[in-house]
């Protein structure tokens, strides 16, 4: 399973990649811990204490510290890279779009291109890139009520579960009492049939 023990609080580049990276990818998480942790230092501190909150299903949870350190890793490994320049003719509409992007998402444009092709090469990357922080709340919205009914289901199964063994319990409890009934009345027809074989036989004797 991913761990998070890389992650350095104490760290001012672990600090301050990560405050950038779950603002841009995680919004509710990013809107919790803003309101308490004004340093990245703490933020830090608290994103990694409270991690299992955050996605209690173990394999998602892996999925997705897979995914952060993917990312950091390929941030360090772009710094080391030397910068070479682009040129590329586009479309003016399509230039206007990009633009406009590049501007919601308060990057450059060459950390714009990046982050898509980052996106795009990260199963359903792609789809989150573009979301707004309004969309993003309401996706988070959707989980946790997703997430309280699955919660609410599984308690209710727990309860039929023991609504069936209460039930078994009573079935188990009549089926010995007939049983028991049953043995008593071959009991008592043997010892009729016997009383009446012996007044026959008396009836009988020269």
């Amino acid at each position: 399973m991913s761990s998070i023990a890389w992650l350095n609080p104490s760290s001012s580049k672990h600090s301050k990649w990560l405050v950038a990276y779950v603002r841009r990818n995680y919004p509710a998480i990013n809107q919790k811990l803003s309101k308490k942790y004004l340093s990245a230092k703490l933020f830090c501190q608290a994103f990694k204490e409270n991690v299992e909150s955050y996605w209690p299903d173990k394999y998602e949870r892996a999925a997705q510290l897979t995914k952060l350190r993917n990312a950091w890793d390929q941030e360090q490994s772009r710094k080391s890279r030397k910068t070479q320049s682009l040129s590329i003719q586009l479309d003016g509409e399509v230039k206007k779009q990009f633009s406009e992007f590049v501007k919601f998402h308060k990057l450059t444009q060459a950390k714009f291109i990046e982050e898509l092709l980052f996106h795009y090469n990260t199963p359903n990357g792609e789809t989150d890139l573009f979301k707004t922080a309004d969309t993003r709340r309401q996706d988070s919205l959707d989980k946790e009520k997703l997430e309280a009914e699955i919660s609410a289901l599984k308690a209710k199964l727990v309860d039929k579960d023991k609504e069936i063994e209460r039930l078994k319990s009573k079935v188990n409890k009549f089926t010995d009492t007939t049983s028991s009934d049953k043995s008593s009345r071959t009991d008592i027809e043997e010892l009729i049939y016997k009383a009446f074989e012996e007044h026959v036989q008396d009836k009988i004797k020269p």
